[in-house]
């Protein structure tokens, strides 16, 4: 039997019932269909949320397995999300100077940085096209749609210094403009969870 542990509550199942991790997710995803996925848990070990299509294939024929899931309202989910993000974004504007300067004295360093930094960009991004579907909330509700052309424009002038590979066009971009980007995520995303946190109280 596997031990199942849904938002707190403890049931066993049989793995046999199961082909595998992806219809056993399929059937609770349904129990919950008002709610989103927030945590997996297998073992002791939280896989993140990025990870899990990986496992749907897998087979439950574990002895002694242990399986937690939680899901939220997309409202609770989204307020979790958006705190963390605001604390990533204020992360990445504090390494922008390093990104910067590794562009210029190691770039093959500063390379693997710029891509880790274009996935980061590219997720808050998607985050930030979600949280409008989501919440509602554009950016012109919060008084930021006269600043959407800026941004626009910096982040083509990135892509373009990434296309044209010039460390130093990049170097600059990085450091003198791609904050006035996350600047930009990090003052939407927390005028949007003021908005959230003030429904939900």
């Amino acid at each position: 039997m596997v031990k199942l542990i849904v938002n707190g509550e403890e049931r066993e199942i049989d793995a046999k019932d199961y082909s595998n991790f992806g219809e056993l997710m399929e059937e609770l995803k349904k129990e919950h269909s008002d709610k989103v996925l927030s945590k997996v848990v297998v073992n002791g070990n939280e896989i993140p949320l990025s990870k899990v299509d990986d496992l749907l294939g897998a087979t439950i024929d574990e002895e002694g397995l242990t399986i937690e899931v939680e899901f939220k309202n997309i409202r609770e989910f989204l307020v979790d999300t958006l705190e963390e993000v605001v604390k990533y974004v204020d992360n990445v504007i504090n390494l922008l100077p390093k990104v910067s300067e590794n562009m210029i004295v190691n770039s093959q360093e500063g390379y693997k940085a710029i891509k880790d930094l274009t996935d980061g960009l590219t997720a808050v991004e998607n985050l930030r096209e979600n949280t409008i579907k989501v919440s509602k909330i554009t950016p012109s509700d919060v008084g930021m749609k006269d600043r959407e052309d800026e941004v626009v424009g910096i982040l083509k002038n990135f892509v373009g210094g990434l296309e044209r590979s010039d460390i130093i066009d990049l170097s600059d971009i990085i450091e003198q403009q791609l904050p006035t980007v996350l600047n930009y995520y990090k003052e939407y995303f927390s005028k949007v969870l003021e908005i959230l946190k003030s429904k939900t109280n």
